[in-house]
Protein backbone atom coordinates (compact mmCIF):
# COMPACT_ATOMS: atom_id res chain seq x y z
CA UNK A 1 0.00 0.00 0.00
CA UNK A 2 1.35 3.43 -0.97
CA UNK A 3 2.32 5.64 1.94
CA UNK A 4 0.46 8.95 2.07
CA UNK A 5 2.56 11.99 1.24
CA UNK A 6 2.15 15.26 3.08
CA UNK A 7 3.27 18.77 2.23
CA UNK A 8 3.84 21.99 4.16
CA UNK A 9 2.74 25.01 2.12
CA UNK A 10 3.30 28.75 2.44
CA UNK A 11 1.34 30.53 -0.31
CA UNK A 12 2.88 33.99 -0.21
CA UNK A 13 2.12 36.97 -2.41
CA UNK A 14 5.63 36.85 -3.91
CA UNK A 15 6.77 33.25 -3.40
CA UNK A 16 5.08 29.87 -3.03
CA UNK A 17 7.05 27.51 -0.80
CA UNK A 18 6.40 23.79 -0.43
CA UNK A 19 8.24 21.16 1.62
CA UNK A 20 7.41 17.45 1.47
CA UNK A 21 7.00 16.01 4.96
CA UNK A 22 9.92 13.60 4.66
CA UNK A 23 11.90 15.91 2.39
CA UNK A 24 14.65 18.45 2.93
CA UNK A 25 14.45 20.56 -0.24
CA UNK A 26 12.09 23.51 -0.15
CA UNK A 27 10.55 24.16 -3.54
CA UNK A 28 10.31 27.89 -4.18
CA UNK A 29 8.23 29.29 -7.02
CA UNK A 30 7.44 32.96 -7.66
CA UNK A 31 3.67 33.32 -7.22
CA UNK A 32 3.15 34.90 -10.61
CA UNK A 33 2.13 34.00 -14.14
CA UNK A 34 2.37 35.72 -17.52
CA UNK A 35 -0.97 35.84 -19.33
CA UNK A 36 -1.81 36.99 -22.83
CA UNK A 37 -4.72 39.35 -23.32
CA UNK A 38 -7.10 36.44 -23.84
CA UNK A 39 -6.23 35.13 -20.38
CA UNK A 40 -4.11 32.18 -21.48
CA UNK A 41 -1.10 31.28 -19.33
CA UNK A 42 2.12 31.74 -21.30
CA UNK A 43 4.61 31.24 -18.47
CA UNK A 44 4.62 30.84 -14.71
CA UNK A 45 7.00 31.33 -11.82
CA UNK A 46 10.54 32.35 -12.72
CA UNK A 47 9.70 32.01 -16.41
CA UNK A 48 7.01 34.65 -16.04
CA UNK A 49 9.32 37.04 -14.18
CA UNK A 50 11.85 36.72 -17.02
CA UNK A 51 9.23 38.19 -19.37
CA UNK A 52 8.50 41.19 -17.15
CA UNK A 53 8.64 44.42 -19.14
CA UNK A 54 9.72 42.67 -22.35
CA UNK A 55 6.36 42.32 -24.11
CA UNK A 56 3.95 44.72 -22.41
CA UNK A 57 1.99 44.89 -25.67
CA UNK A 58 1.21 41.17 -25.53
CA UNK A 59 1.63 39.93 -21.96
CA UNK A 60 0.67 40.97 -18.46
CA UNK A 61 2.00 39.61 -15.18
CA UNK A 62 -0.63 38.50 -12.68
CA UNK A 63 -0.05 37.74 -9.01
CA UNK A 64 -3.01 35.69 -7.75
CA UNK A 65 -2.32 36.32 -4.05
CA UNK A 66 -2.11 39.81 -2.56
CA UNK A 67 -2.38 41.31 0.93
CA UNK A 68 -3.35 37.97 2.55
CA UNK A 69 -6.22 37.44 0.09
CA UNK A 70 -6.68 35.28 -2.99
CA UNK A 71 -7.32 37.64 -5.90
CA UNK A 72 -7.42 34.98 -8.64
CA UNK A 73 -8.44 31.55 -7.27
CA UNK A 74 -8.09 29.66 -10.57
CA UNK A 75 -4.59 30.95 -11.23
CA UNK A 76 -3.53 30.36 -7.61
CA UNK A 77 -4.75 26.76 -7.86
CA UNK A 78 -2.91 26.30 -11.16
CA UNK A 79 0.38 27.49 -9.68
CA UNK A 80 -0.06 25.36 -6.56
CA UNK A 81 -0.89 22.25 -8.61
CA UNK A 82 2.14 22.83 -10.84
CA UNK A 83 4.44 23.14 -7.84
CA UNK A 84 3.00 20.02 -6.18
CA UNK A 85 3.49 18.06 -9.39
CA UNK A 86 7.09 19.21 -9.62
CA UNK A 87 7.82 18.26 -6.02
CA UNK A 88 6.05 14.90 -6.28
CA UNK A 89 7.89 14.02 -9.49
CA UNK A 90 4.65 13.25 -11.34
CA UNK A 91 3.69 15.83 -13.95
CA UNK A 92 0.22 14.28 -14.40
CA UNK A 93 -0.91 13.97 -10.80
CA UNK A 94 -4.42 15.26 -10.19
CA UNK A 95 -4.68 14.48 -6.48
CA UNK A 96 -2.35 14.87 -3.50
CA UNK A 97 -2.83 13.36 -0.07
CA UNK A 98 -2.71 16.12 2.53
CA UNK A 99 -1.08 19.40 3.45
CA UNK A 100 -0.45 21.79 6.30
CA UNK A 101 -1.03 25.36 5.12
CA UNK A 102 0.53 28.37 6.86
CA UNK A 103 -1.97 31.22 7.20
CA UNK A 104 -1.79 34.71 8.75
CA UNK A 105 -2.44 34.93 12.49
CA UNK A 106 -5.42 37.17 11.79
CA UNK A 107 -7.54 35.84 8.93
CA UNK A 108 -11.23 36.16 8.15
CA UNK A 109 -13.61 33.32 7.43
CA UNK A 110 -13.90 34.41 3.81
CA UNK A 111 -10.12 34.45 3.39
CA UNK A 112 -9.89 31.00 4.98
CA UNK A 113 -12.57 29.61 2.68
CA UNK A 114 -10.80 31.07 -0.36
CA UNK A 115 -7.50 29.42 0.59
CA UNK A 116 -9.19 26.08 1.21
CA UNK A 117 -10.94 26.32 -2.16
CA UNK A 118 -7.58 26.93 -3.85
CA UNK A 119 -6.12 23.84 -2.16
CA UNK A 120 -9.14 21.76 -3.14
CA UNK A 121 -8.94 22.93 -6.77
CA UNK A 122 -5.22 22.11 -6.80
CA UNK A 123 -6.05 18.50 -5.88
CA UNK A 124 -5.27 18.36 -2.16
CA UNK A 125 -7.58 15.91 -0.41
CA UNK A 126 -7.04 17.13 3.17
CA UNK A 127 -5.74 20.45 4.46
CA UNK A 128 -5.13 21.72 7.97
CA UNK A 129 -4.34 25.32 8.82
CA UNK A 130 -1.62 26.58 11.15
CA UNK A 131 -0.72 30.08 12.28
CA UNK A 132 2.25 31.35 10.27
CA UNK A 133 3.96 32.93 13.29
CA UNK A 134 3.86 29.65 15.23
CA UNK A 135 5.20 27.73 12.23
CA UNK A 136 7.99 30.30 11.79
CA UNK A 137 8.89 30.07 15.47
CA UNK A 138 9.06 26.28 15.33
CA UNK A 139 11.09 26.41 12.13
CA UNK A 140 13.50 28.82 13.82
CA UNK A 141 14.11 26.37 16.66
CA UNK A 142 11.88 27.95 19.32
CA UNK A 143 10.19 25.32 21.54
CA UNK A 144 6.49 26.16 21.28
CA UNK A 145 5.45 24.56 24.57
CA UNK A 146 7.62 26.86 26.71
CA UNK A 147 5.94 29.57 28.81
CA UNK A 148 8.67 32.11 28.02
CA UNK A 149 7.62 34.81 25.57
CA UNK A 150 8.95 34.63 22.01
CA UNK A 151 8.63 37.50 19.56
CA UNK A 152 8.49 36.69 15.84
CA UNK A 153 8.65 39.46 13.22
CA UNK A 154 7.87 38.25 9.69
CA UNK A 155 8.79 40.67 6.89
CA UNK A 156 7.13 39.78 3.62
CA UNK A 157 6.90 41.48 0.26
CA UNK A 158 3.74 43.46 0.99
CA UNK A 159 3.16 43.09 4.73
CA UNK A 160 5.05 42.77 7.99
CA UNK A 161 3.56 40.92 10.93
CA UNK A 162 4.68 40.66 14.53
CA UNK A 163 3.46 38.13 17.07
CA UNK A 164 4.27 37.50 20.72
CA UNK A 165 3.99 33.81 21.55
CA UNK A 166 3.75 31.81 24.77
CA UNK A 167 2.72 28.22 25.55
CA UNK A 168 2.27 27.49 21.85
CA UNK A 169 -0.28 30.26 21.35
CA UNK A 170 -0.36 33.75 19.85
CA UNK A 171 -0.82 36.16 22.77
CA UNK A 172 -0.63 39.48 20.89
CA UNK A 173 -0.25 40.10 17.17
CA UNK A 174 -0.13 43.06 14.83
CA UNK A 175 0.63 43.75 11.19
CA UNK A 176 1.14 46.65 8.81
CA UNK A 177 1.16 47.04 5.06
CA UNK A 178 4.88 47.56 4.45
CA UNK A 179 7.53 45.10 3.33
CA UNK A 180 10.32 44.48 0.87
CA UNK A 181 8.25 45.98 -1.94
CA UNK A 182 8.57 49.41 -0.30
CA UNK A 183 12.36 49.19 -0.72
CA UNK A 184 11.88 48.44 -4.44
CA UNK A 185 9.51 51.38 -4.86
CA UNK A 186 11.92 53.70 -3.06
CA UNK A 187 14.85 52.63 -5.24
CA UNK A 188 12.83 53.16 -8.43
CA UNK A 189 11.78 56.64 -7.22
CA UNK A 190 15.34 57.61 -6.22
CA UNK A 191 16.84 56.57 -9.54
CA UNK A 192 14.15 58.36 -11.53
CA UNK A 193 14.11 61.68 -9.71
CA UNK A 194 17.73 62.06 -8.62
CA UNK A 195 19.63 60.19 -11.31
CA UNK A 196 17.32 60.46 -14.33
CA UNK A 197 17.33 56.70 -14.77
CA UNK A 198 14.27 54.52 -15.27
CA UNK A 199 14.76 51.08 -13.71
CA UNK A 200 12.46 48.06 -13.74
CA UNK A 201 11.37 46.04 -10.68
CA UNK A 202 13.86 43.29 -11.56
CA UNK A 203 16.72 45.80 -11.48
CA UNK A 204 15.49 47.08 -8.12
CA UNK A 205 15.65 43.51 -6.80
CA UNK A 206 19.17 43.07 -8.22
CA UNK A 207 20.24 46.35 -6.66
CA UNK A 208 19.06 45.24 -3.21
CA UNK A 209 21.33 42.20 -3.48
CA UNK A 210 24.26 44.32 -4.66
CA UNK A 211 23.82 46.72 -1.75
CA UNK A 212 24.27 43.87 0.73
CA UNK A 213 27.27 42.50 -1.17
CA UNK A 214 28.96 45.89 -1.42
CA UNK A 215 28.41 46.62 2.27
CA UNK A 216 29.86 43.24 3.25
CA UNK A 217 32.90 43.68 0.99
CA UNK A 218 33.55 47.32 1.84
CA UNK A 219 32.45 48.64 -1.55
CA UNK A 220 31.61 52.32 -1.84
CA UNK A 221 29.14 52.27 -4.75
CA UNK A 222 26.74 50.05 -6.69
CA UNK A 223 26.18 50.10 -10.48
CA UNK A 224 22.48 50.52 -11.26
CA UNK A 225 21.34 49.79 -14.82
CA UNK A 226 18.36 51.28 -16.58
CA UNK A 227 17.12 53.62 -19.29
CA UNK A 228 18.25 57.23 -19.44
CA UNK A 229 15.10 59.35 -19.23
CA UNK A 230 16.42 62.09 -21.54
CA UNK A 231 18.09 60.04 -24.26
CA UNK A 232 16.02 56.86 -24.00
CA UNK A 233 19.21 54.78 -24.18
CA UNK A 234 20.53 52.07 -21.83
CA UNK A 235 22.79 53.53 -19.18
CA UNK A 236 24.37 52.83 -15.79
CA UNK A 237 24.77 55.01 -12.73
CA UNK A 238 27.25 54.36 -9.94
CA UNK A 239 25.34 55.20 -6.77
CA UNK A 240 26.96 55.45 -3.31
CA UNK A 241 26.06 52.54 -1.05
CA UNK A 242 25.31 54.92 1.82
CA UNK A 243 22.71 56.74 -0.26
CA UNK A 244 21.01 53.52 -1.34
CA UNK A 245 21.05 52.18 2.21
CA UNK A 246 19.07 55.22 3.41
CA UNK A 247 16.16 54.47 1.06
CA UNK A 248 14.37 51.91 3.28
CA UNK A 249 15.02 53.54 6.67
CA UNK A 250 11.51 55.01 6.92
CA UNK A 251 10.07 51.54 6.29
CA UNK A 252 12.39 49.98 8.89
CA UNK A 253 11.35 52.60 11.44
CA UNK A 254 7.67 51.92 10.72
CA UNK A 255 8.30 48.24 11.52
CA UNK A 256 10.10 49.19 14.74
CA UNK A 257 7.22 51.44 15.82
CA UNK A 258 4.71 48.68 15.21
CA UNK A 259 6.76 46.21 17.27
CA UNK A 260 7.05 48.76 20.10
CA UNK A 261 3.28 49.28 20.02
CA UNK A 262 2.74 45.52 20.22
CA UNK A 263 5.06 45.23 23.21
CA UNK A 264 3.27 48.07 24.98
CA UNK A 265 0.07 46.00 24.79
CA UNK A 266 1.74 42.81 26.01
CA UNK A 267 1.98 41.23 29.49
CA UNK A 268 5.03 42.67 31.31
CA UNK A 269 6.53 39.27 32.07
CA UNK A 270 6.52 38.30 28.40
CA UNK A 271 8.10 41.65 27.52
CA UNK A 272 10.89 40.85 29.98
CA UNK A 273 11.43 37.57 28.14
CA UNK A 274 11.77 39.43 24.85
CA UNK A 275 14.26 41.83 26.42
CA UNK A 276 16.38 38.87 27.52
CA UNK A 277 15.94 36.57 24.51
CA UNK A 278 15.40 39.05 21.68
CA UNK A 279 13.24 38.57 18.62
CA UNK A 280 13.35 36.29 15.59
CA UNK A 281 13.35 38.16 12.29
CA UNK A 282 12.06 35.97 9.48
CA UNK A 283 10.47 36.14 6.05
CA UNK A 284 12.48 36.87 2.93
CA UNK A 285 12.54 40.53 3.95
CA UNK A 286 14.74 39.61 6.91
CA UNK A 287 17.63 39.64 4.40
CA UNK A 288 17.16 43.34 3.61
CA UNK A 289 20.38 45.22 4.19
CA UNK A 290 20.40 47.12 7.47
CA UNK A 291 17.01 45.93 8.75
CA UNK A 292 18.28 43.73 11.60
CA UNK A 293 20.73 46.42 12.73
CA UNK A 294 18.04 49.11 12.61
CA UNK A 295 15.69 47.03 14.75
CA UNK A 296 18.45 46.35 17.27
CA UNK A 297 19.11 50.08 17.47
CA UNK A 298 15.47 51.08 17.82
CA UNK A 299 14.20 48.25 20.05
CA UNK A 300 17.29 47.64 22.21
CA UNK A 301 16.87 43.85 22.04
CA UNK A 302 18.87 41.11 20.31
CA UNK A 303 17.68 40.31 16.78
CA UNK A 304 18.18 36.77 15.46
CA UNK A 305 17.94 35.96 11.73
CA UNK A 306 17.70 32.24 10.75
CA UNK A 307 19.90 30.89 7.96
CA UNK A 308 16.97 30.63 5.54
CA UNK A 309 14.51 33.16 6.96
CA UNK A 310 11.96 32.71 4.19
CA UNK A 311 11.70 28.94 4.68
CA UNK A 312 11.11 28.74 8.43
CA UNK A 313 7.32 28.61 8.04
CA UNK A 314 7.23 25.42 5.99
CA UNK A 315 10.04 23.87 8.02
CA UNK A 316 8.12 24.34 11.27
CA UNK A 317 4.56 23.78 10.06
CA UNK A 318 4.35 20.13 11.16
CA UNK A 319 5.20 21.06 14.77
CA UNK A 320 2.21 23.39 15.19
CA UNK A 321 -1.27 22.44 16.42
CA UNK A 322 -4.17 23.13 14.06
CA UNK A 323 -5.59 26.67 14.09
Amino acid sequence: MRKARGYAIDLGSATLRILARQGQRVLRMPTVAALDFEGRICARGAGALALQGRRPDMLRLVRPVSQRSVADPLLAAHLLRSALRELSGNSRSKHFDYATLCVPDRISGLQTDALLDVCDSAGLRRVRLVAKSLAAAAGSGIPLAEPAGALVVDVGTERTSAALLSFGDVIVESSLGVGGQNFDTGLIRLMRHRYGLLICPAEAERTKVLISQAAAEGGSSVPVRGQDLLRGLPDTRDVPVDELARVPLATYDAVARRVLALLSDSPPKLVEDVHDRGLVLCGEGARLHGLADRLRERLHVPVHVPDQPGDVGVRGAWDVPTV
